[in-house]
């Protein structure tokens, strides 16, 4: 018993040591707006203290960041502001900004995007000033607290011995494919292979997905693009063992030299010539002279992305620069595939406002003090997941009821206004050095809250209300989360399962149009990470799941995943122009027939006529395509437990 204490006590001076930055940020910023201001205005500092929490050890942390939050920030403010002015406002904004904030902020794989601005409108437009010279109050408030924000993360990461760690940059990574290049050909290395690629492969996806909603592609950006596509070509050759049968002396040979050149490259990168490289990696493609397979694809398919990697480095005339139709065209797709009742973000969203619309329309209404708790425990019990907000209406109440009984027993005990903002400040920093959504969590806000709002109503009235707001938030979000947009994990799964299936169908539209012209590289990257995104959360789910089909899902999984290799090479010979001009009209039967056969269900009535077909005069053409067809074939096996 005795240990198991001593091991409570470590974790939590662990949660404590991590969390000290993070109060003490929040200390402050509540000591300078009370004194500036006054205790009406104290939220601020709250609201950007979870800034704090989740930028603090960011790397990112520009200035056009700071811009950002000053301009977006200082404008939710005021819509704030604006929504506690009459009943009509109350109800549009309340639907309106939730939704554009989930709907441009978040996604599937950055489920939480929306939030921290999100608090920034649903936290002050529960408290708001009283007048236009109150706004301004709150609004310098807000902004000075912003200058805070920013100086504390620069001191922050000036001060701390162990700052985050930066990102590696394209030649970082080109130098460890470049060291991991030869191991594939030692099988008995396979597990040492394995771990370093791991590492380097560790957090990159998401990296990748850059893009927010209203963003346009930058060198950068299309430099990230096609490092993720490059690292997405060296996995398939980890994970597909079937290849190593074609290994001879000239493959083996060949990826000694591709592993040489892409040394040669990484330091290229940081200060050669790009041209230099170019030359090199041309002559290697013109003097590649192995059998048709995997490893000949794999080595042309590298050095061709090398040559893009470094055209699109070099400065000046040669650096790619998206088109403005381009970027209109790229928006407007963005648009079209979140405004679907399937897609993540909108139903999210409509929950998120539907929750916040009916919340806030009691909390207005009702004649009683204190009533913005319901609102406020809504916001926070509403999670982008359904088994999440379940969760959350378990634990809110537990901690809520003990919080209260902690509050009940202690608020007699407090010497004085001196002695109860210590004691609410003391369990504010507790709450900062705990997990969100757990049990204990919500004790030390409770213990806060209860604290400031006895200051000013009888302290067993403000318990009542407190347990009686809860009750209403969680009433609310439970017929929301029922009713409206349900978003479970296994309808997510379909999801996401069926978006494997779009984007196949997407990637061949690329294709067809490569045909006529130089496909934007960045499309089919964002294209490739979002595969691989959605790939990743059904992996995560069938990891978990107990269906009875989970075994069967794994393997159609894991086929749609050597599908896409295939079709990511495609990509690569029709980009090389490796389909001859009198072969254009067969390619395409080929892509009509597999996009009707295969999306959005598996028919493969046609298949055996399509494979007669393959006769193309590149032996890698007719070589990725059989191996297509062989696997999608495969997936016939699986068709009746795949969520259609």
């Amino acid at each position: 018993m005795a240990d198991q204490w001593i091991v409570y006590l470590q974790k939590f001076l662990r949660a404590l040591r991590g969390a000290c930055p993070i109060i003490l940020f929040f200390l402050i910023s509540f000591a300078a707006v009370y004194k500036l201001s006054g205790l009406q205005y104290v939220i601020v500092a709250s609201v950007l203290t979870v800034f704090f929490q989740i930028r603090h050890k960011q790397n990112n942390n520009t200035l056009l960041r700071y811009i950002r939050l000053v301009v977006i920030g200082g404008l939710l403010v005021v819509m704030a502001y604006i929504s506690s002015l009459s009943f009509a406002a109350c109800v549009l904004l309340n639907l309106a900004i939730p939704f554009i904030l989930v709907f441009t902020q978040s996604s599937q794989f950055n489920p939480k995007g929306y939030f921290s601005y999100a608090m920034i409108f649903v936290f002050l437009s529960l408290m708001p000033p009283e007048n236009v010279s109150g706004l301004w109050k709150e609004l310098i408030a807000f902004w000075c607290c912003t200058l805070f924000l920013a100086a504390s993360i620069a001191l922050y990461r000036r001060l701390t011995a162990s700052p985050a760690r930066a990102p590696l940059n394209p030649g970082q990574i080109l130098g460890e494919i470049s060291a991991l290049i030869p191991l594939l050909a030692r099988p008995e290395r396979q597990k040492e292979l394995e771990q370093r690629f791991a590492a380097l492969l560790q957090g990159f996806h998401s990296l990748s997905y850059h893009q927010k909603f209203f963003s346009y592609q930058t060198r950068e950006n299309q430099l990230h693009d096609m490092i993720s596509t490059l690292i997405q070509r060296f996995s398939y050759m980890i994970a597909d063992h079937e290849w190593r049968g074609e290994l001879d002396e000239a493959r083996i040979q060949a990826l000694d030299q591709l592993s040489a050149f892409l040394a040669e490259l990484s330091a290229d990168l940081e200060h050669g010539s790009h041209q230099a490289a170019v030359g090199r990696a041309q002559s290697l493609l013109n003097d590649m002279n192995i059998p048709e397979g995997r490893v000949r694809i794999f080595c042309r398919s590298l050095l061709h992305m090398a040559v893009l990697i470094l055209e699109t480095s070099a400065p000046g005339e040669n650096a790619a620069h998206p088109a403005r139709r381009e970027k209109r065209f790229d928006l407007l797709r963005q648009i079209k595939s979140r405004l679907t009742t399937e897609s993540f973000e909108m139903r999210f969203a409509m929950r998120l406002s539907i929750v916040m619309t009916v919340s806030c329309t009691v909390s207005y209404l009702l004649p009683i003090t204190h009533s913005y708790w319901i609102p406020m425990n809504a916001f926070l019990l509403i999670q982008p997941s359904y088994e999440d907000s379940s969760y959350r209406m378990k634990t809110r109440p537990i901690g809520t009821l003990i919080g209260c009984l902690i509050e009940f027993i202690a608020y007699p005990l407090l010497p004085g206004i001196g002695g109860q903002l210590l004691f609410s400040l003391l369990m504010i920093s507790l709450m900062y050095c705990s997990m969100p959504g757990t049990w204990y969590q919500p004790v030390f806000s409770t213990c806060y809250a209860l604290t400031l709002a006895s200051m000013t109503m009888n302290e067993h009235t403000a318990i009542t209300l407190r347990l009686v707001y809860l009750g209403a938030a969680v009433a609310i979000v439970f017929i929301v989360n029922r009713f409206f947009f349900p978003m479970r994990r296994e309808t997510q799964f379909a999801y996401s399962i069926k978006a494997l299936f779009r984007l196949h169908n997407h990637y061949w539209d690329i294709i067809r149009s490569g045909l006529y012209g130089l496909t934007s590289l960045s499309v089919s990257c964002e294209i490739l990470t979002h595969f691989h995104m959605n790939y990743s959360e059904c992996a995560a789910y069938l990891k978990k799941s107990t269906s009875p089909s989970r075994d069967e899902l794994k393997e159609a999984l894991l086929i749609l995943w050597h599908m896409f290799s295939e079709l990511e090479q495609m990509h690569y010979l029709v980009r090389t122009k490796s389909i001859g001009l009198e072969e254009n009209a067969a390619f395409l039967r080929m892509i009509d027939a597999i996009q009707e056969e295969l999306y959005p269900i598996i028919a493969l009535e046609n298949f055996p006529r399509l494979e007669e077909e393959l006769h193309y005069q590149n032996p890698d053409v007719t070589y990725v395509l059989t191996e297509y067809l062989k696997h999608a074939k495969m997936l016939l096996k699986y068709k009746g437990s795949i969520p259609f």
